[in-house]
């Protein structure tokens, strides 16, 4: 069983080349599942969207339309959002991805938005968060799905797709993009530092909308009308909304703590899984796998992943290896990729 040192270069998921995007496993179901899960969550808000204005017509409050409104506005613009940026359209789950090899100075950023020279000579500009502009940095590779201006780009080691756009010239005042510093590490690994701390600003994110929820929620217990025969059952139902919303926000803030700290691991354990059965994928987009590994001494125990990252789950059942941020013992452990924006929790035993 290896613990150190890690290979520079950790076998990791990728895309074939050879198959059909909508056929490569895993991804696959994967975007089959995310993309029927934002069709349907973007018809769950229209409805309550119409219902907000209706509400400005029946008598009762500013407070409960504009609150309908506004949070499920809210809801139904970022669905149509993740749905462009992160669904492939159906046609091109016929095409497979064109693998594309970043030159030395073939990759250029500026901000948030990176450049990669393509071998026609173009552009391929994306937005991108410092783990992801971490790992081209350190890998050097990208592989594009679709053939006209819009694209989507897939990543080593990952299973989500982002849109970008192709142009004749790099982002305005780019400056190259030097390669990144190895560490075999999880404490000193700065694609999983920098993926963490994302982590931690989705789930401050969470919490805002948490905490916009529990004001709404309170806005509508107080200003609706005290005359109307429903008014206690509507103070019940605000006041619990707004205590429930304001204890998810507390929950979610508690949790982004850990993620602002370093991982206090110093080495990587290598082990090799063995899957007991197919990936399963739920309509969220998160997975469930399990199946048997081998601890220092011998003993053979089983593991299992819920809800994890797909692209965790995708990395174990394709190189057969999971590896543990320090010593594995049996009970809840840190696993990951090395070098990779890969993060989860795996029971052991």
């Amino acid at each position: 069983m290896q613990i150190v040192p890690v290979p520079e270069r950790v076998r990791a998921f990728e895309f074939d080349p050879a198959t059909p995007s909508g056929a490569v496993p895993i991804f696959g179901e994967y975007l089959d599942r995310i993309g029927r899960s934002t069709a349907n969550q973007r018809l769950v808000g229209l409805p309550f969207v119409f219902l907000g204005v209706t509400q400005f017509f029946t008598g009762t409050g500013i407070a409960l339309p504009v609150s309908i409104v506004a949070l499920f506005g809210v809801f139904e613009l970022f669905w149509i959002y993740r749905g462009r940026a992160w669904v492939p359209e159906t046609r091109l789950k016929r095409v497979p991805f064109r693998p594309v090899d970043i030159t030395a100075d073939g990759l250029v950023a500026v901000g948030r938005t990176v450049g990669v020279r393509l071998p026609d000579g173009r552009w391929l500009r994306i937005r991108l968060t410092e783990a992801y502009r971490l790992l081209l940095a350190g890998h050097r590779r990208v592989w594009l799905l679709g053939s006209g201006p819009k694209v989507f780009v897939g990543f080593p080691g990952v299973v989500r797709v982002r849109r970008a756009r192709i142009h004749d010239a790099p982002p305005a005042g780019a400056v190259a993009v030097a390669p990144t510093a190895w560490s075999g590490s999880p404490r000193l690994d700065p694609v999983l530092a920098a993926h963490r701390r994302r982590l931690a600003r989705e789930l401050w994110e969470a919490a805002a909308f948490l905490l916009a929820l529990a004001g709404f929620a309170t806005w509508v217990r107080l200003d609706f009308p005290a005359d109307d025969r429903l008014t206690g059952f509507a103070v019940s139902t605000a006041t619990g909304f707004a205590v429930a919303a304001l204890a998810g926000a507390i929950a979610v803030l508690t949790r982004s703590v850990g993620y602002l700290r370093p991982q206090p691991a110093e080495h990587w354990t290598e082990l090799r899984a063995v899957l007991d059965g197919p990936v399963r994928i739920s309509a969220h987009g998160s997975a469930r796998v399990s199946g048997l590994t081998m601890l220092a001494d011998g003993r053979v125990v089983p593991f299992r992943l819920r809800d994890v990252d797909a692209s965790m789950a995708a990395n174990v059942a394709t190189t057969g290896r999971l590896w543990i941020a320090g010593v594995p013992r049996p009970g809840r452990a840190a696993t990951g990729v090395p070098g990779y924006p890969v993060l989860g929790t795996v029971r052991l035993g």
